[in-house]
């Protein structure tokens, strides 16, 4: 009697495991399906837990049915590990030591202090912001400037996830969090102008919170990150306001599509997903056409073909399994940039998925931290 009911919990242990696999090889049906996945992938590690009692049960059962189901959990057991286990064999290429203990540290979600926000600039009357985080130690000298531009869609504010603000503002370095109006329909090119003006509002004001003005870094993640690009490779889109925009020191894309054309590489999963379909009708209205319709407009949009060899420094951070972003996307752009002779670094992390950071615990957090510690102090503190 008591090895079926082994045999039955052992299988029920493995339910988690299949359903983790599912949501994380499969194409999302929906944005909240793809949210689990994300989820799934960040706290891979924890599925091993279930896998490993499995196990133990399915031993303590024996027989075929006991067998098969050791089998089972055991190969559970090694896709759990598979995310951290490649994780931690990129640390070892990178020269970047990880924490296991940090790997319960939580989101990034929230922080031990509130920012100073201000609005620095106004469209048709609606204002759009910026977030101050200034480092709890006072600084002897003007700090170098780190600007990030959020991702997200059009419901989202500034400093989404706090908890990068304050470990950027702690490390020596006045952060600025900028919002933006989000792509709107057929006018692309105001979010790049909301940005240049807020890059210029920053190099006038920075001085007033203790900020160099001619060390700027320009960070981003997502639609972020593709604005950060644009912003800072080519001066064609004017600011949004009366302001001079200021040559960036360095940037950093995290995981951001770098080409909209119609040669753009597009990840399997987006391809058969629904959400996919809402992401391709989403820049079509923003663009006004298809790529096929409007060739120069999304060339226009697309960093990789405006790449000189007078780019700043810059820092590509790819999800290495993005719905969103195909890591070919992010390696053609390197590429391209070492052709041009510009000055940059890709960190490339296997297995995770676009918003990594939402775990501030997780290796690829870990990862992402060190790497652009080494690569601020690099270009800001030369």
């Amino acid at each position: 009697m008591a090895r079926p009911l082994l045999s039955t919990f052992s299988g029920l242990l493995c339910l988690p495991g299949l359903l983790a696999l599912a949501l994380v090889l499969l194409p999302p049906r929906s944005w909240e399906v793809w949210q689990y996945a994300l989820l799934t992938l960040e706290f891979s590690l924890w599925l091993a837990l279930p896998a490993l009692l499995g196990l133990a049960l399915a031993l303590m059962a024996r027989g075929r049915w006991g067998r098969s189901l050791a089998g089972i959990n055991v190969l559970l057991l090694l896709l759990a590990l598979v995310p951290s286990a490649t994780l931690w064999h990129t640390a070892r290429d990178e020269g970047v030591p990880l924490s296991l203990s940090e790997y319960t540290a939580g989101l990034a979600t929230s922080t031990d202090r509130d920012p100073l926000t201000l609005t620095y600039h106004r469209v048709n009357d609606e204002p759009l912001f910026v977030d101050v985080w200034e480092p709890t130690e006072p600084a002897d000298e003007p700090l170098p400037v780190v600007v990030n531009v959020h991702g997200g869609a059009e419901d989202l504010p500034q400093s989404l996830l706090p908890r990068w603000d304050t470990w950027l503002a702690d490390g020596g370095r006045l952060v600025f969090e900028v919002d933006y109006r989000f792509f709107p329909d057929g006018a692309w090119e105001e979010s790049v102008a909301d940005v240049r003006c807020a890059l210029g509002w920053v190099h006038e004001h920075a001085v007033e919170y203790g900020g160099d003005p001619d060390r700027i870094a320009v960070t981003g993640q997502s639609a972020g990150g593709l604005l950060a690009l644009l912003a800072t490779y080519t001066d064609q889109t004017a600011p949004s306001c009366d302001t001079k925009v200021p040559e960036a020191s360095a940037v950093i894309a995290w995981y951001s599509v770098t080409d909209g054309t119609a040669n753009a590489e597009i990840p399997w999963r987006q391809r058969h997903s629904p959400v996919g379909e809402e992401l391709l009708e989403s820049s079509e209205r923003m663009v006004g056409g298809s790529p096929e319709e409007l060739p120069k407009e999304y060339e226009a949009m697309s960093p990789i073909h405006l790449v000189t060899p007078n780019a700043p420094a810059t820092l590509v951070v790819t999800a290495g399994h993005d719905l969103f972003v195909d890591p070919e996307d992010n390696r053609r752009f390197t590429d391209r940039l070492a052709q041009e002779g510009v000055d940059h670094h890709h960190l490339e992390l296997p297995w995770t998925e676009h918003m990594f950071d939402l775990n501030w615990g997780g290796f690829a957090s870990q990862l992402t931290r060190h790497t652009i510690d080494d690569f601020l102090e690099q270009h800001l503190n030369p």
